[in-house]
């Protein structure tokens, strides 16, 4: 299965984590599409849940390390290439919301972790949401559809908590639990995709 990762042309953790943790589980990725930064038209919040890093390796230095193929590009023109690279699934590393369109173009889908129990945590502050309405903390694997964190649901894991658990050792713990479910969740995709195409 030929995987394409959308990702962010700028230092990122879930960027970094992801492309080094696909190496690490001898998953090849055929290309990296890297959206630049641009400002977002949403309010910051008022208490923040996780960490501000300073020492973060840019993204095109790991794929260049990893000898990964890397396009700077907004992730709305990423369709304009699919045809050429053959590529089956998508896998979000950092993007905002992709169009119908690029969706479309992935044979196996798009798939993204979402750090929220599906569908009842759902946006940027899931773990807010999960706090104030006694929701429990879970990852949720997806592929992607036209709406917000909705799609096709493959698993949800829920983190292990703890009595002295601090917002920064959930949000830690969150992040975690998605590069831990990446390995399997991919192999159950590709078993899945295979048998249909077979």
């Amino acid at each position: 299965m030929k995987i394409a990762l959308f990702a962010y042309d700028f230092p990122h953790r879930k960027t970094q984590d992801f492309m080094v943790r696909l190496y690490l589980e001898r998953i090849n990725v055929a290309w990296v599409f890297a959206a630049p930064w641009r400002k977002l038209p949403i309010p910051e919040p008022q208490l923040r849940s996780t960490i501000r890093h300073t020492g973060l390796v840019h993204p095109h230095d790991v794929a260049g390390r990893l000898r990964i193929p890397y396009t700077v590009m907004c992730h709305e023109d990423v369709h304009n290439i699919m045809r050429s690279l053959d590529v089956d699934l998508g896998i979000i590393a950092g993007a905002r919301i992709l169009p119908q369109h690029i969706i479309d173009a992935f044979p196996a889908g798009i798939l993204n972790f979402h750090p929220g129990l599906l569908p009842h945590a759902r946006g940027l502050g899931a773990l807010w949401t999960s706090l104030l309405n006694n929701i429990p903390l879970a990852v949720t694997a997806h592929l992607i559809d036209e709406y917000v964190d909705k799609g096709t649901i493959i698993s949800a894991e829920e983190i292990q908590r703890f009595p002295d658990d601090t917002l920064f050792d959930l949000s830690e713990r969150l992040h975690e639990t998605q590069l831990a479910m990446l390995a399997p969740t991919i192999e159950r995709i590709e078993e899945d995709y295979n048998a249909r195409t077979i």
